[in-house]
């Protein structure tokens, strides 16, 4: 069972992912780490942070 069949399956729909607001690099790599930044929740097209 795939991960989309199982959440169809307990009824839960996720929501559509926002199109990004601009040309933003999500993660750079440096050696071993991975910096992240901007990586923020939206629910319901609303911040929740």
């Amino acid at each position: 069972m795939t991960a989309t069949e199982r959440l169809r399956e307990l009824g839960i729909e996720l929501p559509e992912v926002a199109a990004p607001a601009g040309a933003y690099v999500p993660a750079r790599r440096s050696g071993n780490l991975v910096f992240t930044a901007g990586q923020v929740p939206f629910v319901d097209g609303t911040l929740a942070a």
